[in-house]
């Protein structure tokens, strides 16, 4: 039986005993932050007026919700702490963020109950590449990995960073590098290599086409940290990682 909530909208600092309904539209792994041993784990959170908020879990409250609050489900969410977060980290488009702790209560939604669809993701073929490159704008990709080169270290204005970069080819057999940094060589990447033998389909969220001495490459924005590579199968891409199983 569906129960009381408020849209995302309505919810502020100074919001008392509210309950949202909300599906987790995406989430990273777990990380550290880069000035202190902090771990923490984000998340994008919509209700049906496709609202978003930028929630984050810290350190052992990870462990607490790693069994629920599931990529595409749909939960009542109650108690969060409520904080205004700076334009140059935010992720949503939305002025408050939700600490998640011991204290929030999370309640699955039945399907019975569920009327939040599944999030559409607007991947961008590898051909239209070009009128995003060098650009501020996020796109959504999907590709088959074909190949992992080893991780390196590269000169940048920061100093040496540690890179790895992955080959996809999209549906229409277009390769392009997919660059991989810092913690995303130690998470992310580390899970799609240990499966590079089954030519996993990439979909990567939230990324940035820059251009590299002439070759498309798609960089991850280090500034949030917050692009998930989401690892599954999609019938319309299944021809062509038949075909490169066989080739590679």
């Amino acid at each position: 039986m569906s129960r009381q909530h408020i849209p995302l909208k309505d919810i502020t600092i100074g919001t008392k005993g509210w309950t949202a309904k909300v599906i987790v539209e995406a989430k990273g792994m777990m990380r550290s932050s880069q000035r202190s041993p902090v771990k923490y784990q984000r998340m994008i959170l919509r209700d049906s007026e496709g609202t978003k908020v930028q929630a984050t879990i810290f350190e052992s409250d990870i462990n607490k919700f790693s069994d629920v609050l599931t990529l595409y489900k749909t939960y009542y969410i109650s108690n969060a702490v409520v904080k205004t977060i700076l334009p140059q980290r935010r992720i949503a488009k939305n002025d408050y963020q939700w600490h998640i702790n011991s204290k929030t209560v999370v309640e699955e939604v039945t399907e019975e109950c569920s009327s939040i669809s599944v999030p559409p993701y607007n991947f961008v073929s590898f051909s239209e590449f070009s009128k995003y490159i060098n650009s501020d704008a996020y796109v959504d990709i999907i590709g088959v990995l074909i190949h992992a080169y080893p991780p390196r270290e590269i000169p940048t204005v920061n100093g040496p960073q540690r890179i790895q970069e992955l080959l996809l080819v999209d549906q229409q057999l277009i390769p392009k590098i997919l660059t991989m940094w810092d913690q995303f060589i130690e998470n992310e990447c580390a899970a799609i290599v240990k499966n590079i033998k089954t030519k996993p389909i990439i979909a990567a969220y939230r990324i940035r086409i820059v251009s590299f001495n002439g070759i498309f490459m798609y960089i991850f924005t280090v500034s949030n940290g917050f692009i998930y590579i989401i690892i599954y199968y999609i019938s319309i891409l299944m021809t062509i990682k038949k075909t490169y199983l066989f080739i590679f």
